[in-house]
């Protein structure tokens, strides 16, 4: 691994700026878009872009039943399910609430590998991040409990959390595998799952009006394409060469890029429990970090 250098912030800044931007981009094409449809164009428009890429890089993907199988795994666990479930929750919620609720996916993971890998376990600082998330987030849901009028956005807000749960079940599994080329294994996951979903879109799409709204193929396209496929490779440029710790930033940026271009782009509305639940959330996502001294010490990456 070699240190950061202005060519990988400036990857980390196009990372932030296109996952932070999804969250409004889905809101845009779901005016057009059934749900279903949608994370299927995203998914096919993102495995051609990696599929360029293995073009460029002379790389096939591998047909082994094994290998197969962990693609499909991933490939339902950390794209068609969570992505499935975030489109379907910002037919009801403000994108910009989604991102802040998805803030809760690394606190989700720590909590899901304490159990299931041996090296992330809970400390009294980790439980104290994962008990600021949780308050920030029924702060966030907080009036949705009681409001009966409320009912499809609490739905909503409930299938965002369950996303992270995928998104974490995705973490761990791929924490548990033996080590694979990260671009191969991805373009194989975005395609499995584009291939899952054609049948459920060719479905549900066909009682949309075709033709109607541009914006929402353009909010596709740039979904797709910018912050699926190519933001995918940069990812995994970015790991490759740097290591996944450089990355713990994003956790605390993509969710407020979200927030603010629901308020800002979008004009969603935003009250002072949002603001508060973002601070809390936040602030737990930065408590269950791994401090340099746990990470010499169990002999982890030191790039944290």
């Amino acid at each position: 691994m070699v240190s950061p250098t202005p060519r990988h912030w400036a990857l980390l800044l196009y990372l932030v700026v296109f996952w932070g931007f999804a969250f409004g981009l889905i809101a845009v094409a779901l005016e057009y878009f059934h749900p279903v449809a949608l994370v299927w164009g995203r998914l096919t428009l993102g495995a051609v872009v990696m599929w360029c890429v293995l073009g460029l890089r002379k790389q096939a993907l591998p047909t082994d039943v094994t290998s197969l199988m962990r693609m499909l795994i991933l490939a339902v666990t950390g794209n068609v399910l969570p992505f499935v479930l975030i489109a379907w929750s910002e037919q009801y919620v403000a994108s910009g609430e989604v991102g802040l609720l998805m803030a809760l996916m690394p606190i989700t993971t720590l909590v899901m590998g304490h159990y299931l890998l041996t090296h992330e376990k809970f400390t009294r600082t980790r439980l104290l991040g994962v008990v600021l998330g949780l308050i920030g987030v029924f702060l966030l849901m907080g009036e949705e409990w009681w409001l009966s009028d409320s009912e499809m956005k609490l739905w909503g807000q409930l299938a965002a959390l369950l996303a992270t749960v995928c998104y974490a079940a995705n973490g761990v599994y791929a924490k548990r595998i033996p080590s694979v080329d990260p671009v191969t294994i991805s373009a194989g996951s975005l395609t499995l799952g584009s291939l899952i979903l054609l049948g459920p879109m060719l479905w549900f799409q066909q009682w949309r009006d075709p033709g109607s709204a541009p914006e929402a193929w353009l909010a596709l396209l740039v979904l797709g394409t910018l912050a699926t496929g190519v933001a995918t490779w940069v990812y995994f440029i970015v790991v490759d060469e740097v290591g996944p710790g450089f990355l713990s930033t994003i956790n605390y940026l993509i969710p407020a890029v979200a927030f603010v271009v629901g308020i800002g782009v979008l004009s969603e509305p935003a009250t002072w429990p949002q603001f508060v639940a973002l601070f809390l959330i936040l602030g737990g996502v930065w408590l269950i970090q791994p401090r340099p001294s746990a990470v010499r010490k169990h002999g982890m990456l030191t790039s944290e």
